[in-house]
Parts: structure tokens; sequence; C-alpha cells
């Protein structure tokens, strides 16, 4: 048997768990490590954390470090067999929910990372990623340079006395905000409304509040709708 065999078995029968106090102790550190998790992505998403996925994040860690103690202290050459079959049986799983901020993505990942530094023994590893990755995005989350004013988008209902109602409409989005962008026009009740979306960025001292005000005033405006980009998927 090649030397570079003997060692990789010798380090994988090192780093896995001799008794079930190593294992319930790597599990105690991968619950750490979600709870870490859960703090950044509480801090990240603000009014907007799901609590199902919190939970998932916790699952999910947890489940990668158990995954991961069965395979380093499967002895001898089966360790491959076990760990394809464990594969394969993940495989079985289909996720369908659609993921509306890529950010969730990303801390998936980051809770498969800490299961797996929890359940090989490499602590060091995990907390060393977890200190520097929640650093990272919480600076850059209350950077000092991140921008204050507001992207919204406006949904604009229109009874049209005339056939240029445009220009007075783009005259009150310019007094409220700037980068205003059309997203999309359509007919409503057989073509007697429109419906205009709009996209822009609010000044400073202007509230959407204040907007659905101001453009309630425009000539043949009957409702206005503001949202938010990250909480609407289809403008």
């Amino acid at each position: 048997m090649p030397i570079e065999t003997d060692i990789l078995q010798w380090a994988t029968l090192a780093m896995s768990p001799t008794t079930w106090l190593d294992a319930v102790l790597n599990l105690v550190v991968a619950l750490v490590s979600a709870a870490i998790i859960n703090f950044i992505y509480r801090q990240c998403r603000g009014l907007h954390t799901s609590r199902s996925f919190v939970q998932t994040l916790y699952m999910l860690t947890l489940i990668i470090c158990m995954i991961m103690m069965i395979i380093m202290g499967v002895r001898g050459t089966s360790a491959v067999a076990v760990a394809f079959g464990l594969m394969g049986a993940l495989s079985l799983i289909r996720f369908r929910t659609i993921v509306k901020d890529n950010r969730d993505t990303a801390f998936v990942f980051l809770s498969v990372g800490a299961g797996m530094a929890a359940g090989t023994g490499m602590w060091w590893i995990g907390f060393a990623g977890l200190a520097v990755i929640g650093l990272v995005l919480l600076f850059h989350q209350n950077a000092p340079w991140q921008s204050t004013r507001q992207r919204v988008i406006a949904k604009v209902t229109i009874r049209p006395k005339s056939d240029d109602f445009a220009p007075g409409l783009l005259a009150a989005f310019a007094q409220l905000g700037d980068r205003i962008q059309m997203l999309h026009l359509r007919t409503i009740r057989m073509g007697e409304m429109f419906e205009n979306t709009y996209e822009f960025t609010l000044f400073p001292t202007v509230t959407p509040a204040y907007a659905i005000q101001e453009l309630m005033k425009v000539d043949g405006v009957d409702n206005v709708n503001i949202f938010n980009p990250e909480e609407l998927e289809e403008p």
C-alpha cells in the first residue's frame, strides 16, 4: 500500500471521534457555530428574517456534522463506499423552494462548511472562518459609505384624461427622487386605465408616505403603491 494512502488513513482515524463524548462535543461545537451563523443572518436580514430558514440553518449544520463524523469513523477502504452511499441518499432530496435573496444561498453553504469543520474536529478552521466572514458581512452592512437613500418601486394607476399624461407624472417623480426608470406598463379594465411601474431613488428628505401623497396630486392618478425592490418578486 502506498505511503500516501497510509498517511491519509492515519489522519482520517486521528480526526474521527473515538468515544460518544467526542461525538457530543463535536455536535456542541456545531450548535455554537450554527448560533453564530444565525446571529450574522439576523443582523444582515433585519426585519426580513425567516424563522423557518433560521431553523434550517441549525438543522443543516448539525446534520452535516453528524454525516462527517460517520464518514470519518468508518475504518479501512469502506469509508469511500460509505461516503458515496451517503451522497447518493442525500441526492434523493429535492429542494424546490425559490430563494428570494442570493445571500440565503451563501448562508446555506456557510452552514455546510461549519458543519464539516465541527464533524472533522477542525474547530479552529470553522471558528476562524465564521469570525472573518461575520466581521466582513457586519462591517459591510454598517459601513459608513453605504448610501442611506432608499431605492423603491412605485406602481401608479392612471385614469388618463388625455394621451399625454407622462410629462406630468415624470415631473412629479423628478421632485421626489432621481435615477428614474420605467419597468412596466400595462392597461387594465379593458384599456380604461394604465398601470405604470417605475423604479427610482428617493431624495434623503423624502419618505415613501410623502411620495405617495405627492404622486396622488398628479392629474389623472387614481392609485399609488410603493414597494421595497427586495420584497417585490415581479414589478
